[in-house]
């Protein structure tokens, strides 16, 4: 692939990933009707940010079913989408502590608000029974959620940051590859934190359903190609 095609084809990959974002942005905005507007946002920013690395982790075994001749732009098809993944995941994460630097109006079923730290640390920490003493961790469902969010996240930003050639050959080939190969791991922290959420938020449009069965897709397409693989490597 030639730096043309090469050009046309990252700005037909970041065309295509805005569209989605609107598409599916005006299409969820309804379902959060009750929801203030900014959480709404943060909300459906999370969803996306959950769907592109998704995506991302469906285009290698699709890349493996297809010619080997499109495996170039395979690979730069899932580099855009992951770099969307993170400025989803990046709003999505903004949007949350603008909202808990204020008064959250969050619809949380478990845990005390009043027992929680002000501001955006509130999300990590509980407000000591003593003034003296240190803040304590919040171990309550959502303080979970929110730790493996913000694990998710670090996680994230880091591949979002180094999804340039140049970034792979400022950290050579067999690093940057071992970063990268953690994607599986990213998505199985934001389903869980996803899943946490969904149970601890009240109502609808949340459901485990939207959740798991886009993540068994991925499984299910993910173990079709390692055997495929394994099969091919015996012969």
């Amino acid at each position: 692939m030639n730096k043309t095609n090469r050009v046309q084809l990252r700005l037909a990959t970041h065309g295509a990933a805005l569209c989605f974002v609107g598409i599916a942005s005006a299409w969820m905005w309804p379902n959060f009707a009750a929801f203030p507007a900014m959480e709404t946002c943060s909300m459906i920013a999370g969803y996306l940010s959950f769907v592109f690395i998704g995506l991302s982790l469906l285009i290698g075994p699709i890349k493996s079913w297809l010619p080997g001749r499109l495996t170039t732009a395979c690979l730069s098809i899932r580099r855009d989408v992951g770099i969307w993944a993170g400025l989803t995941g990046l709003l999505h994460v903004a949007l949350v502590l603008i909202l808990f630097d204020g008064e959250p109006n969050l619809f949380i079923v478990t845990g005390n608000q009043a027992d929680k730290a002000s501001g955006w640390l509130g999300l990590f920490l509980l407000t000591p029974p003593d003034p003296g003493m240190w803040p304590l961790p919040n171990w309550s469902f959502s303080g979970v959620a929110n730790y493996l969010g913000a694990i998710a996240f670090g996680l994230l930003l880091a591949l979002m940051c180094t999804s340039s050639n140049r970034a792979e050959k400022w950290l050579g080939g067999s690093s940057w590859k071992r970063l990268h190969l953690s994607n599986p791991w990213l998505f199985l922290l934001v389903l869980f934190h996803s899943l946490i959420y969904v149970q601890s938020i009240k109502g609808e449009p949340h459901s485990f359903s939207d959740l798991l069965v886009f993540a068994a897709i991925i499984w299910l397409a993910r173990s079709v190609s390692f055997m495929q693989t394994v099969r091919k490597r015996r012969r």
